[in-house]
């Protein structure tokens, strides 16, 4: 699926993806993470999500679950691709430089067919997202744990096979140190960490796991 940067979050919503697609009511489920009005939604636009580069940005968080990869028109008339991974810095950071444009957003088919968990928490009924993790399974049988909102920049965890209890938290915490939890007034970083744990564990559990 390739995405327009200039699309909007209202046109990206209906949007009625294949049956095949197990992993589309993602689509709308990071839609409605906006918790805007329909005026926001019928002018905020996909692209300028992810250049905003907010923890909370939930197109951020729709293109690192499945595998997103940003086109750039660069001034020279050429183009170049980044992961969301690698386009995302940190908060309000973005990869463009002088005189280059996000053009587009491609989700790989084989992401788009991965059976997928949703978890979000705000610290009110419509705030801004403070934790946001999706969890995945790949068709190989691996597990893909990404972790947004509650970070400074997009997390992905990539394993094997689902992981026992033990074995995804010691991952989280080797791989989020502490300095990358986000820290504001939409949740306080402990708070975020904790979350983030916690559905971790619920999305594991979810995919039928290891032992706790």
């Amino acid at each position: 699926l390739s995405i327009s940067a200039t699309c909007t979050v209202a046109a990206l919503d209906a949007f009625e993806p294949p049956p095949a697609w197990v992993a589309g009511p993602l689509i709308g489920l990071c839609c409605r993470a906006f918790l805007a009005s329909f005026k926001i939604w019928n002018v905020a636009t996909v692209g300028g999500n992810l250049c905003m580069a907010l923890p909370a940005g939930p197109m951020i968080s729709l293109c690192a679950a499945l595998d997103g990869v940003c086109v750039i028109w660069t001034p020279d008339g050429g183009e170049r691709r980044l992961s969301i991974f690698d386009f995302v810095v940190g908060p309000q950071r973005n990869a463009l430089r002088p005189g280059e444009l996000l053009r587009a957003i491609e989700l790989p088919l084989a992401a788009l067919t991965r059976r997928t968990s949703f978890r979000r928490a705000s610290l009110s009924p419509l705030g801004r997202s403070g934790v946001l993790l999706i969890g995945a399974l790949a068709a190989g049988g691996g597990f893909i744990l990404t972790v947004t909102a509650s970070t400074r920049r997009p997390v992905r965890l990539d394993f094997v096979h689902p992981p026992d209890g033990q074995e995804l938290a010691d991952r989280l915490a080797a791989e989020i140190p502490a300095s990358l939890y986000y820290d504001d007034i939409h949740g306080r970083s402990d708070w975020r960490r904790h979350m983030t744990f916690e559905f971790a564990e619920e999305i594991r559990g979810e995919f039928g796991g290891g032992r706790p």
